[in-house]
């Protein structure tokens, strides 16, 4: 099978059959190759922040005529524990489509990806519809958690062109995609799905019997029915049980499964001495489980008690969830990237090194199909650090690249130091705006510091904003006119607070010293090089963990390829651990940010 070459731009570089060319699909041109969502619920929502997180283009299918707030909404809460780092929630829109009708919606798309309810009639209509509207070589893959394949296709000319990709809630952080065909699916078909999850950061598993309810979900209900008769035979509280399974088995289990935990389990004969102890009880047990009553009243008492227990905030219980989560797998992929010899001996002494050493924080290079992650620190005032915010957010929107937003505070790092009075006095009006930015993060996420630094440098560094007047005052007058304009800040952050759907109540921080020490630590999670010497300014960059590097410092915004060729000149840079510093003598210092 021919596969069509993929657009330089495209964060998800899938190998040769990952997804099934048409002509429609990735266009030489350089567009985002297309994947159309159908529904935006809970699962819908995942699919659609990972996808949008992989340099995919997302055509969102849903009749809700709220559909657009819908996905804004839920990438506000998704976007910050995406698995690359936060993503910033306006980039992610700008790819994102909205498109009621299903045959427009599906009509070119490289994957359609099907996430409506699971019933048996409106599935088989649903991909009728899909069949006869998407490209003959596209991927018809649905995310239900309990129907065949076989029968979701049967209305179908090819129901073999129906795949399975069941993931685990929620998609855009836990790996596992469940992927199951039919009779009818080729193999090769399968092969190419599989393909298709990997390039965009999932663990593909194919069911290799097609079984209601498929293979997590099965063993998720067995837990949770033993779970239900517990609680309410009144042996251990919800979060007692909660508790015994995170401290115990949970733990087990995030890193080996139950056959190699029961292998392990019995030692040196393994798992055939283990089951064979256990064997007769085991089987008694099995014979007789407790299967509990979900009567109205007993729904309701369980509903209740999680309420009591866990609260009701689903926002930020799910991003809770989402960061450890996030924590677990980090922590599991830095062990996998250990040198072999490393895990094979876990008791062997380290010995210092004699050969250069990684910069501190360096984190492992990208596998393919991952983005760069790049964390950029800022002060929402300076003009040099809004012009190079936008490169990046231009490169992050055309080469494999997630950004995740920090405050600097260049009154921060100009305090304590000797200057004339007025440069005192311009340097004071520079903390409003990035200690509510700090606020705005302390209350509610990493998320929000991406929009919000959008919403505020929009107005700040825009034509007609409060330094227009600076750009064409005399020299001797120039710091009087930066005074002027900083201490017009107010405005323009109430407008930044309401445009990104921020309470209004932050702006209080702008005079609250109390947010200074957010900002220090955000200081402080600038990664050294190691050297013991105060380097950093504003913009600074680390490039997947790399040491901090001041800079690049533009006077104006590189766009298209262009951009995309800066970047690649900065991260080989700002990857070698030799380099230092790199400087340029121009007489042109005047920064044009629009």
């Amino acid at each position: 099978m021919s596969s069509a070459a993929q657009p330089p731009g495209d964060v998800v570089r899938p190998s040769e059959s990952a997804v099934r060319p048409s002509e429609n699909a990735v266009r030489p041109s350089g567009e985002r190759t297309v994947v159309a969502v159908i529904g935006a619920g809970t699962i819908g929502l995942g699919w659609i922040a990972l996808f949008l997180d992989r340099g995919l283009r997302v055509r969102v299918n849903s009749r809700r005529p709220e559909a657009e707030r819908v996905v804004r909404e839920g990438l506000a809460v998704f976007a910050a524990t995406l698995p690359g780092g936060a993503a910033d929630v306006g980039v992610l829109m700008e790819h994102v489509e909205f498109e009621p009708d299903m045959a427009r919606a599906v009509r070119g798309a490289a994957v359609v990806q099907e996430n409506a309810p699971d019933d048996l009639a409106l599935k088989q209509e649903l991909f009728r519809t899909v069949e006869q509207a998407a490209p003959a070589e596209a991927l018809l893959l649905s995310s239900t958690s309990k129907l065949l394949p076989d029968d979701m296709g049967a209305l179908m000319a090819e129901p073999g062109r129906v795949v399975v990709g069941h993931p685990f809630n929620p998609p855009h952080v836990v790996p596992l995609v469940e992927v199951v065909g039919g009779r009818h699916t080729p193999a090769a078909l399968i092969d190419e799905v599989t393909a298709f999850y990997r390039a965009v950061g999932k663990a593909p598993v194919v069911v290799r019997k097609p079984v209601p309810r498929f293979v997590a979900n099965r063993l998720q209900s067995a837990l949770l029915r033993e779970s239900i008769h517990l609680v309410q035979e009144g042996v251990v509280t919800m979060a007692e049980l909660d508790a015994v399974v995170t401290q115990s088995i949970g733990l087990r289990w995030a890193t080996v499964g139950p056959f190699e935990a029961f292998h392990l389990g019995g030692g040196e004969g393994g798992l055939r001495r283990w089951l064979g102890g256990v064997a007769p009880g085991l089987e008694r047990a099995w014979r007789a489980p407790a299967v509990p009553a979900l009567t109205p009243d007993a729904v309701e008492a369980l509903g209740a008690e999680a309420d009591r227990t866990f609260g009701t905030d689903h926002a930020a219980l799910s991003r809770a969830r989402d960061e450890k989560q996030n924590a677990v797998l980090d922590a599991l992929a830095r062990i996998d990237a250990r040198p072999e010899s490393l895990r094979e001996d876990e008791n062997m002494e380290l010995q210092p090194q004699a050969q250069a050493q990684p910069r501190s924080g360096q984190t492992r290079p990208p596998q393919q199909g991952e983005p760069h992650v790049v964390d950029f620190w800022f002060d929402p005032l300076c003009p040099f650090a809004w012009i190079t915010s936008r490169w990046i957010t231009e490169v992050a929107g055309k080469a494999p690249v997630t950004v995740r937003w920090h405050a600097m505070s260049l009154a921060l790092l100009n305090s304590g130091k000797d200057m004339p009075e007025a440069r005192r006095t311009m340097l004071d009006l520079y903390w409003g705006p990035v200690r509510v930015l700090a606020a705005a993060r302390a209350a509610h996420g990493d998320a929000v510091t991406g929009p919000l630094y959008t919403a505020m440098g929009s107005r700040f560094h825009a034509p007609g904003g409060i330094f227009e007047p600076v750009r064409t005052a005399p020299a001797e007058e120039f710091r009087a006119a930066m005074i002027e304009g900083l201490g017009r800040t107010r405005p323009d952050i109430e407008a930044a607070l309401a445009e990104t759907g921020l309470p209004a109540g932050l702006i209080d921080a702008m005079d609250d010293d109390r947010w200074d020490d957010e900002l220090r630590a955000s200081h402080a999670r600038v990664p050294s090089d190691g050297l013991g010497q105060e380097l950093i300014g504003v913009p600074t960059i680390s490039v997947d963990g790399g040491a901090g590097q001041f800079g690049p410092v533009l006077t104006e915004i590189p766009r298209g390829e262009r951009a995309v060729r800066l970047w690649e000149a900065f991260r080989t840079l700002a990857g070698d651990p030799a380099f230092f510093e790199l400087k340029q003598s121009t007489g042109r210092t005047e920064p044009l940010t629009h």
